[in-house]
């Protein structure tokens, strides 16, 4: 929060407020759907701590998409999903040639994030193979990112799948969600395993039984003792 006030000073903005004129500073958060979610109510009680009025704009996604064609956003909300496990699916995605606005649409750089050394270490990035030279080109990279800071990642899913033992090719990795067509089902082998686990258990049934019967029986004994008390025999003691 200190560091986040500090720059505020720095860009002419103390305590959220124009140094000049006074005015609030507001910045607007472009997102998709009609906004007022759980996380979108925690931004903006972060952005208020430090002075700052953030207001969600939410739209359909043809709407959205225009105003990311045009660079029309401070604040956006968007995400990816990796189509493979490499650096450069990821790199590609601040790219400067890659732009929203220089593409008319058609990059997928939606912040418009435009550097010459991280272009150049790109290019030269993109075609090799993995070596420790490669490796090195990519931190260069990011450390060109943690600087500029394009982007700051707010959402990192994480998946739990639940799997039986006649299920194979089954593989969770994060990058595609399209593994349906590589699983293989032993229909031997989990009929054999669900016989094994719907196996009646009764000894349970068994163990309420013998409960019930010594909880009940002295009760009843007793109702007996009573019941034969009270009936006594014709031609007996008045």
């Amino acid at each position: 929060t200190e560091v986040a006030r500090d720059l505020m000073v720095k860009a002419g903005y103390p305590d959220g407020r124009d140094a000049d004129t006074g005015e609030p500073l507001v910045l607007n958060l472009d997102t998709v759907g009609s906004g007022g979610s759980a996380a979108q109510s925690w931004l903006i009680k972060q952005f208020k701590k430090i002075g700052i009025q953030l207001n969600i704009r939410g739209t359909d996604y043809n709407r959205f998409k225009d105003k990311m064609k045009a660079g029309n956003a401070q604040l956006f909300q968007w995400g990816w999903l990796a189509d493979y496990p490499d650096a450069e699916n990821f790199l590609f995605l601040l790219y400067g040639p890659n732009g929203q606005v220089v593409t008319q649409g058609a990059g997928v750089n939606s912040s418009n994030f435009d550097n010459a050394r991280y272009n150049e270490l790109f290019e030269e990035m993109k075609l090799m193979e993995n070596s420790p030279e490669r490796m090195e080109i990519i931190r260069e990279m990011l450390d060109i990112l943690h600087h500029e800071m394009p982007w700051a990642s707010s959402f990192h899913p994480h998946s739990y799948v639940l799997n039986n033992a006649w299920v194979y090719n089954s593989k969770p990795h994060g990058i595609s969600k399209s593994v349906l067509k590589y699983l293989r089902i032993d229909p031997e082998q989990r009929a054999r395993m669900q016989a094994e686990w719907n196996s009646p258990v009764l000894w349970p049934l068994l163990l309420v039984a013998v409960i019930v019967l010594v909880t009940a029986l002295p009760g009843y004994l007793a109702y007996r003792r009573r019941l034969n008390h009270r009936i006594r025999p014709l031609g007996g003691d008045k």
